[in-house]
């Protein structure tokens, strides 16, 4: 941060436009050491391979991304902290579940029958994965439960159904989630997002591909460039917001099973607010 500050100051010929970013860059690092307050997190970038039974491209668009199968951070669903590719056909194994009440509707359009019945099928899911974690704990806080059935109103013609359907292919799509953790946490965060995203039967769908420690970088002039400098402000923001609740008890069960019932209230919200 000293270089960074030097840079923005006392540069000998520095132009105002270049003092002008070097200020907002030291700004940028003076905020995250303000939000780190001493703490040993890392930034961290966890690749996700998430998989899901389709028929076809929209199909899987319907099943791999806008509402359904994304990566929860404890703060909810941010689309800032991840880089998300396409679905891609021919994802090795077999088509394991299909929601039920999906079958009957073909109409791949945004917030039509289709979308509704996978996202109605994913909150039940959630729900689902959020009780096998719950196992793990010593209460189970049943009113939460209570109220995701009231909020999504699921017949039985929506359950999963264990597909052996020609028409149904496997389908991938790959996420890169950033994330902050301490010293020996980076593990148990990359599981943690892993198995917020779950299948139609709420078992987990995502798999870790690869973790990395993000620096920074040198650049060409030899100055080493903060993390801070390559996200956005609101990145940061989001972040250190993130690690605020998540530095006593990552990866634990109870931690966890919160998230997933967060998320089932937030997909079913977010979609019928919109549809």
């Amino acid at each position: 941060m000293a270089h960074a500050r030097a840079r923005a100051v006392a540069w000998p010929g520095t132009s105002t436009a270049d003092a002008r970013q070097f200020r907002l860059d030291v700004e940028d690092v003076e905020h995250w050491e303000h939000r780190r307050r001493g703490r040993h997190a890392r930034l961290w970038v966890v690749s996700l391979v998430v998989h899901a039974a389709a028929r076809d491209a929209d199909d899987a668009a319907l099943r791999l991304t806008r509402y359904v199968r994304q990566p929860q951070h404890r703060i909810g669903d941010v689309p800032i902290l991840r880089a998300s590719g396409l679905p891609e056909p021919g994802a090795a194994g077999s088509p394991t579940t299909y929601p039920g009440g999906a079958v009957a509707h073909h109409d791949p359009a945004p917030y039509g029958a289709l979308e509704r019945a996978h996202v109605a099928a994913y909150v039940q899911a959630l729900a689902a994965a959020r009780l096998r974690w719950m196992s793990d704990c010593a209460t189970a806080p049943l009113s939460r439960l209570s109220r995701l059935s009231r909020l999504s109103p699921v017949t039985e013609d929506d359950a999963p159904v264990y597909v052996r359907d020609s028409s149904l292919t496997l389908w991938r799509v790959r996420h890169r989630v950033l994330c902050l953790a301490g010293p020996g946490e980076a593990q148990a965060r990359a599981a943690e997002l892993a198995a917020t995203v779950v299948d139609d039967a709420g078992v987990q769908a995502a798999e870790v591909t690869r973790l990395r420690a993000d620096d920074g970088y040198v650049d060409v002039e030899g100055w080493r460039v903060h993390p801070a400098l390559t996200l956005a402000p609101r990145a940061t923001t989001a972040l250190w917001d993130d690690y605020d609740r998540t530095e006593s008890d990552a990866g634990q069960p109870a931690a966890v099973a919160e998230v997933l019932g967060r998320a089932a209230v937030s997909v079913w919200k977010a979609f019928t607010s919109r549809a």
